[in-house]
C-alpha cells in the first residue's frame, strides 16, 4: 500500500473516531453534587478527563445532572452550567476548560511559543494547559510535555494542570521555555478524624498520628498491632507476646494512671471496642490517634489516655469494583535459648548427685557409670524447642471487597477470613469477618447510612503458651534414650531419678500440650444507623444508634498425664472448666453542626452534642474433676456429669452507663490564625449520686505562617504552623463497685459472713480495699506545643511536639485503721506526670517518571515521674503474681522517680574459698565474720558454701545477714526512646517497603533466666549457660572427683572461676542477674512486589494485579538473652516481665492484590 493510501486510511479512522467520541450517547441523573464529584463521574462512565485551573473552575458548587444518551457536549454544558465565564474545547479525551478573557482591540506581532512543561522531578506532564493570558487562545502539552503555540508578541503564558499551582511567563520570539510545575499543597491536603467529624490537616490544632490504609496494606499480616508498630511518634503498640490470641496493648505518651487501666479510647466508626484485635487490616481506610486534651476533651471520661479512632472503608459512588485480597504464610521460630545437649547434661547430674547425695549410685542407676559418660556425645539430642515450636506452621488469608453505587445507593461489602496454625503445636485461629456499609439518599436533604459486622473467632490452645514453654526449655534433653546407654539391667521398675521423674517417652512437653485443651469460640455481631438531615445549607443534624454483642465459650480440659491432673486432690485424673462471657453495649448519639464562611475569610465550624454510652456483662463458670482416664476433652465438655462437679458461679456486673454533652467551635481567619474551644460534661455510674458528673474543658490555638503575605518570597518554606493547646480529659477505666459496699453469696465456705448462714451459703464483703463513696474521676492535664513544617514543595514535611501531661486524683490504696477491717482504702490522691518529645519526618527522595524513593522516621522521648501517692507515704512497693517466688517485693514505686522501676537484689559474684572457715570433722563451712550472709535465700537442697551465689550488703544494719532491707533500685522499664524509620519506593512496576522500629534504653525482668537456672528446681535445669565450663564454679574435677570438702583442691580448681555455681539454689527471688537491657533494633517488615503490566490484563477483564513477597520479624539488634525483649512493657504496675510467654516468629509469606 502506497504512503498515500496510508494516510488516507489513517486519517479517516480518526475522523470516525472523532465522530463517534463526540456522538458518544453518555447517561448520567444526580442531584445536588459537586462539580468535582460530577467530573469523578462523567470520566468514570466515558474515560473523559477535565483540564483546568483550579483558578477558574468553582469545583465545590452543588449542580443536578440529567442527561439521557447525550453527547458529551451537552453533559459539559451541564456540569459547567452557571459558571459563564467560562468555555472549552475537547482534544481526544480531555476537556480542555478556559476562562473566557476580553480580547484586545488592536492587532500585535504574532509570534510562535514553544517549550516544554514538567514537574519537580523533570518529569513531562502531560495535558497541562497552556493559554495566552485574557483570551481563549490556548494549547494542551504532548506526551513528551511540549507543546506550541501562536501568541502575541511578549504575551504573559498560563500553564496550569489540576494539582499544581497556575505558573506565568512570557513569551518569546525564538526562545524556548522550560517550565516547570509545583504541586499544590492545597488540593493535596488530606482529611483526618477528630471527634464527631472530620477536618482538614491543614487546620488541625492539635497533636494527631495518623497512619493510612495505603501503609497499612503494606504490612501482609492479620494483626494491626504488625501493621502499626513503630509507626506513630509516641504511640507504642505491641502484642502482649507471641501467641496468636496475644493482646494487643497500645500506648499514647506513656499513660498516667498507677493502679488503673491506661490503655485508650478505642472508637470502629464512632462505636467503642475493647482492643483492635477483631478488626482485620483489608478493612480498614485509616487511623487517626488524638493524642492530647484539645482532641480528647471532646470525648470527656474516656479520653484521659488518648483516642484511637479506626475508620474502616466507606462506600464510593461509581462503577462497581471487586479487590481480592489473599497470602500464604510460614512461621519460624526467630530465636532459640540455649539448653544443653545430652553429654552436658549428664555431666550437670553427675555432679548434682555427688554435691547432693555424696555418692554416684544414683547416677549409676539412670545414667550408667561416669567412665562410659562420653557415651551422650554419640546420642541423638532432643531440644524440646524443636518439638513443640518448630512445626513451621503454616497461614492463610482471604479477603474480598465489593464497592460500588449510584447517586442514590452507595455500597461496602467485605468479607475475610484467616486461619493461622500458631507456632505453639496444638495452637491455632480461625476468624471470619463480613462488614457491609450501605448509605441511602432517602430525601433530597436526608441520607440514611447503615453498618453492619459480624465476627467469628476460634482460638485453639488458647491462653497455653506459659506453662508449655517454660516446661520444654526445662524438660532433659536424655528424655527416651534407652539403647547406647548403660543402665541397670536388673531394675524392673520404670526408670526413675531420685525425685520421681521419669526417663522414659511417658511425660514429654508434647504429650503435655496434648494434654492440656483449650478452646475458645467467639461471636460478634455489631449493627450502627445514621440518619443525617441537612436542615438548611451550613447546618447539619446527625443522629447514630448501635448496638454491639458479642458471646464467648472458654473450654479447658486437662488430661490424666497433664500437670493439673498430678495435683493435690486430683488423683490423676481428667477435669475440665467452662466459663461463658456475654457482653452487650449499645450508644445513641445526637449532634448538630454549624459550618459557615463569611467574607470569604472568617471560617467557622460549631458542633452540639449528646451522647449515651451503655455497657454490661454476664458471666458463667462451671468445672468438674475425677472425670474416667478414658473420657475425651470432647465428650467431658459436653457433659460434665461424667466428673464430680467441683463449682459452678454466675456473675452480671453493674452497668456501667455514661451519659454526656459536649460542644466544639472551630475557627480559623484566612487559613492562618486557627482556634479551637472544646468543652464535655459526663455522668457515670461508676460514682457515687452527687459525684458522678464531670468536667472536661480544652482549647487550642495555632498560626499558619506560611500563609502570611511576607512569608511568600520564603519559596522553600512549603508549609509552617505553629501549635499550642491546653485541656483537660478524664479517664473512667476504673471498676464499677468501687464507690459502695458489695457482698457475694458463695457455697462451701467457712469465711467470717454477714447476714444469716442459710443452706450453706454464704454472704460476704467482696473487696480488697474498703469502698470509698466520695471517689472521683481521674484527670489528666495536657499542655502541648507542636510545630508543622514543609520544605521543598513538601518534598520533606514533618511535626514536632512538645508536652507536658499531669494526671491528679489519681485512685491509690491508701492506708486507713485496722478497725475499718481493712488495711486500705482506694482514695483521689496520687498524681503522675509525663514530659517527653516527638518528631516525625517524611522525605520524597526521587520522584520521577519510572522511580519514586520515600522516607519516613519518627522518635518520641518519654520521661514520666511519681509526683505524689497515699497522704504521708513517699514509696509503695508491689508484687509481680509469679510461680515458685520468694515473698519479696518486685517493684517499686517511690515520689520524684519513674513509675515500672524493678526492685531487688544487687549480685555481688560468689562466694569464695576464703570467705569461709572449713570444719574437717563435720564438713560444714561456716561464714567467717564481717562477710555478708544470704544463706536464708537459699534452698535446702544445696548447703551454704563457696560456689554460691552472693548479694551485696547496702543497708546499714550491724548485722551481716542478707534481708529485704537490703534490696533497692535495680531496674526502670520505660523507655527512653521509641519509634521507627523507613523505606518504600517503586520502580516502573516493581514496589518495595522496609520498616524498622526500636527502642532504646529500658530494661526487662528476665523471669525466665531464673526459671530455666538451676535456681528454683534443680531437677528441670536445662540452660547451657549452666554448663560454661570455663567460667562456672565447681566442685567435682575432671576425674570425677568431688572436691567440695577438700578446701585447697576447691580452690585451686575454682581459681579462673568468673561466676557462681549452677547448683546455688536460691529461691525465686529479683536481682541484678535477672534484669537485662532490652534494647533492640527490629526489621519489622520487608516487602517486594511486582505489578503485572495493564496491556497483559485487559483480556482478562483485570484492573491490576500485583503479587508479592514479604518477611515480617526478619531479624533484631539486642543484647538481650531470652527470645525477644519486647515484652510487654506496659503492664500496671508490674510492666517488663519476660515471664514464660510464646516467642513471636518469624514470617515469610507470598500475596496477590487483584483488582476487578
Amino acid at each position: 500500500m502506497g504512503n498515500f493510501s496510508k494516510a488516507v486510511l489513517i486519517a479517516s479512522v480518526a475522523f470516525c473516531l472523532h465522530l463517534s467520541a463526540f456522538s458518544q450517547d453518555i447517561s448520567l441523573k444526580a442531584k445536588q453534587i459537586t462539580v468535582k464529584e460530577a467530573i469523578e463521574l462523567l470520566k468514570e462512565k466515558s474515560g473523559y478527563s477535565f483540564v483546568f485551573s483550579s483558578a477558574d473552575v468553582n469545583t465545590n458548587k452543588r449542580i443536578s445532572i440529567s442527561t439521557d444518551k447525550a453527547t458529551i457536549d451537552d453533559v459539559v454544558k451541564q456540569i459547567l452550567q452557571g459558571q459563564n465565564n467560562l468555555t472549552y474545547e475537547i482534544q481526544n479525551k480531555r476537556i480542555i476548560v478556559k476562562k473566557i478573557q476580553p480580547e484586545g482591540k488592536t492587532k500585535s506581532k504574532r509570534v510562535k511559543a514553544i517549550g516544554k512543561v514538567v514537574d519537580d522531578a523533570g518529569e513531562p506532564i502531560i495535558g497541562a494547559t497552556v493559554r495566552e493570558q485574557g483570551t481563549t487562545n490556548g494549547a494542551v502539552t504532548g506526551i513528551d510535555g511540549s507543546f506550541s503555540l501562536d501568541v502575541t508578541d511578549n504575551a504573559n503564558l498560563e500553564i496550569s494542570y489540576i494539582g499544581y499551582e497556575t505558573r506565568k511567563v512570557k513569551a518569546q520570539q525564538g526562545k524556548k521555555l522550560d517550565i516547570t510545575l509545583r504541586e499544590d499543597a492545597n488540593v493535596l491536603d488530606e482529611i483526618v478524624v477528630l471527634g464527631y467529624g472530620n477536618i482538614r490537616r491543614s487546620d488541625v490544632t492539635g497533636s494527631i498520628a495518623s497512619v493510612s490504609s495505603e501503609s497499612i496494606s503494606k504490612v501482609a499480616s492479620a494483626s494491626v498491632a504488625d501493621a502499626l508498630a513503630g509507626k506513630m511518634a509516641g504511640v507504642q503498640i505491641t502484642t502482649t507476646d507471641g501467641a496468636l490470641d496475644a493482646e494487643i496493648s497500645v500506648r499514647v505518651r506513656g499513660g498516667g494512671s498507677i493502679t488503673q487501666d491506661n490503655s485508650p479510647l478505642f472508637l470502629v466508626d464512632g462505636f467503642p471496642v475493647d482492643d483492635l484485635s477483631g478488626i482485620p487490616p483489608t478493612d480498614i481506610e485509616s487511623i487517626d490517634v488524638l493524642k492530647e486534651a484539645s482532641m480528647t476533651a471532646i470525648y470527656g471520661a474516656r479520653g484521659a489516655n488518648g483516642v484511637v479512632i479506626v475508620t474502616t472503608k466507606n462506600p464510593k459512588m461509581g462503577k462497581t469494583t471487586v479487590q481480592f485480597n489473599s497470602y500464604l504464610q510460614m512461621r519460624t521460630l526467630a530465636r532459640k535459648i540455649p539448653v544443653m545437649n545430652n553429654y552436658e547434661f549428664v555431666m550437670a547430674e553427675y555432679e548434682y548427685q555427688m554435691i547432693r547425695k555424696g555418692s554416684d549410685e544414683g547416677f549409676i542407676k539412670n545414667f550408667g557409670y561416669y567412665d562410659d559418660i562420653d557415651l551422650y556425645k554419640y546420642t541423638n539430642t532432643t531440644d524440646w524447642q524443636d518439638e513443640i515450636l518448630g512445626c513451621n506452621p503454616l497461614s492463610q488469608y482471604y479477603n474480598i471487597t465489593v464497592n460500588g453505587g449510584n447517586e442514590k445507593t452507595k455500597f461496602n461489602l467485605s468479607y475475610t477470613r484467616n486461619k493461622d496454625e500458631g507456632q505453639l503445636i496444638g495452637s491455632g485461629l480461625t476468624r471470619n469477618n463480613i462488614n457491609l456499609k450501605l448509605n441511602h439518599q432517602l430525601f433530597k436533604n436526608l441520607k440514611l447510612e447503615t453498618n453492619a459486622t459480624y465476627r467469628t473467632r476460634t482460638i485453639d490452645g488458647a491462653g497455653t503458651s506459659g506453662t508449655n514453654i517454660v516446661t520444654a526449655l526445662r524438660f532433659r534433653p536424655t528424655n527416651g534414650l534407652s539403647a547406647g546407654v548403660a543402665v541397670d539391667p536388673d531394675d524392673d521398675e520404670e526408670n526413675l531419678d531420685e525425685d520421681g521423674n521419669s526417663l522414659n517417652q511417658k511425660y514429654t512437653p508434647v504429650e503435655e500440650n496434648k494434654q492440656n485443651y483449650r478452646k475458645r469460640d467467639e461471636q460478634a455481631i455489631s449493627l450502627k444507623a445514621a440518619l443525617v438531615w441537612d436542615v438548611i445549607k451550613g447546618l447539619q443534624f446527625r443522629s447514630e444508634y448501635g448496638i454491639s454483642t458479642t458471646h464467648a465459650n472458654d473450654n479447658q480440659f486437662y488430661g490424666p498425664l497433664s500437670s493439673t491432673a498430678s495435683a493435690a486432690g486430683m488423683n490423676n485424673m481428667p477435669s475440665a472448666k467452662r466459663t461463658k462471657t456475654h457482653k452487650e453495649s449499645y450508644r445513641l448519639a445526637n449532634t448538630l453542626t454549624y459550618r459557615n464562611s463569611f467574607n470569604k475569610s472568617h471560617n467557622v465550624n460549631i458542633m452540639l452534642g449528646q451522647e449515651i454510652n451503655h455497657a454490661q456483662n454476664d458471666n458463667t463458670f462451671m468445672s468438674a474433676k475425677l472425670f474416667p482416664v478414658s473420657v475425651t476433652a470432647e465428650a467431658a465438655l459436653e457433659n460434665f456429669a461424667l466428673g464430680t462437679p467441683n463449682q459452678s458461679t454466675s456473675y452480671r456486673s453493674a452497668p456501667d452507663r455514661t451519659s454526656s454533652f459536649f460542644g466544639r467551635a472551630l475557627y480559623d481567619y484566612k487559613n492562618r490564625y486557627y482556634a479551637t474551644l472544646t468543652v464535655r460534661a459526663d455522668g457515670s455510674t461508676k460514682f457515687a449520686p452527687g459525684k458522678q458528673w464531670g468536667y472536661f474543658p480544652a482549647g487550642s490555638i495555632a498560626w499558619r505562617i506560611s500563609n502570611e503575605k511576607w512569608m511568600k518570597p520564603i519559596r522553600f518554606i512549603s508549609d509552617l504552623k505553629l501549635r499550642a493547646s491546653y485541656g483537660l480529659a478524664g479517664n473512667n477505666r476504673i471498676g464499677n463497685d468501687l464507690w459502695h459496699n458489695i457482698y457475694r453469696v458463695y457455697s462451701g465456705t467457712s469465711a467470717p459472713a454477714f447476714g444469716n448462714e442459710e443452706y450453706n451459703y454464704y454472704q460476704f464483703a467482696d473487696q480488697t480495699y474498703l469502698y470509698d463513696p466520695d471517689l472521683k474521676w481521674e484527670t489528666t492535664i495536657t499542655r502541648n506545643i507542636g510545630l508543622d513544617f514543609g520544605f521543598f514543595r513538601n518534598r520533606l514535611s514533618g511535626t514536632v511536639d512538645v508536652y507536658w501531661n499531669t494526671t491528679k486524683d489519681l485512685l491509690v490504696p491508701s492506708i486507713i485503721p485496722n478497725s475499718s477491717g481493712y488495711s486500705r482504702q482506694m482514695t483521689n490522691v496520687g498524681q503522675t506526670s509525663n514530659k517527653g518529645v516527638e518528631i516525625s519526618l517524611d522525605a520524597k527522595i526521587v520522584q520521577t517518571k519510572n522511580f519514586q524513593l520515600s522516607a519516613n522516621f519518627n522518635v518520641a522521648f518519654n520521661k514520666n515521674k511519681v509526683d505524689k501517692l497515699a497522704t504521708g507515704e513517699t514509696e509503695w512497693k508491689t508484687k509481680a503474681s509469679l510461680s515458685n517466688w520468694y515473698g519479696t517485693y518486685n517493684y517499686k514505686m517511690e515520689v520524684g522517680k519513674s513509675m515500672g522501676l524493678i526492685y531487688g537484689f544487687v549480685n555481688d559474684g560468689f562466694y569464695k574459698v576464703d570467705d569461709f572457715d572449713f570444719d574437717a570433722t563435720t564438713k560444714k563451712w561456716t561464714l567467717k565474720p564481717g562477710v555478708p550472709d544470704n544463706s536464708s535465700f537459699s534452698s535446702g537442697n544445696f548447703a551454704f558454701k563457696p560456689g554460691a551465689m552472693k548479694f551485696k550488703k547496702l543497708s546499714d544494719s550491724e548485722s551481716n545477714l542478707i534481708t529485704e532491707d537490703d534490696m533497692t533500685v535495680i531496674g526502670d522499664t520505660n523507655p527512653k526512646v521509641t519509634g521507627g524509620f523507613g523505606l518504600s519506593g517503586n520502580w516502573k512496576n516493581l514496589d518495595f517497603t522496609a520498616f524498622f522500629n526500636y527502642m532504646c534504653d529500658f530494661d526487662v525482668l528476665n523471669v525466665n533466666k531464673l526459671y530455666l537456672h538451676s535456681a528454683v528446681r534443680r531437677n528441670y535445669s536445662n540452660l547451657s549457660t549452666d554448663m560454661n565450663l570455663a567460667n562456672r564454679f565447681r566442685y567435682v574435677d575432671d576425674a570425677g572427683v568431688n572436691v567440695s570438702s577438700d578446701p585447697v583442691a576447691l580452690a585451686a580448681l575454682n581459681e579462673n572461676a568468673k561466676t557462681y555455681s549452677w547448683m546455688s539454689v536460691t529461691q525465686g527471688i529479683t536481682m541484678t542477674d535477672l534484669v537485662e537491657d532490652g534494647s533492640f533494633l527490629r526489621l519489622s517488615t520487608l516487602t517486594v512486589g511486582y505489578t503485572l503490566p495493564k496491556h497483559w490484563l485487559q483480556s482478562l477483564g483485570v484492573k491490576s494485579l500485583r503479587l508479592y513477597f514479604s518477611g515480617s520479624n526478619l531479624f533484631t539488634i539486642t543484647g538481650y538473652s531470652g527470645y525477644d525483649p519486647e515484652v510487654n512493657i506496659q503492664k500496671g504496675l508490674t510492666p517488663g516481665i519476660d515471664n514464660n510467654v510464646t516467642p513471636r516468629s518469624r514470617v515469610y509469606t507470598v500475596g496477590v492484590n487483584l483488582n476487578f
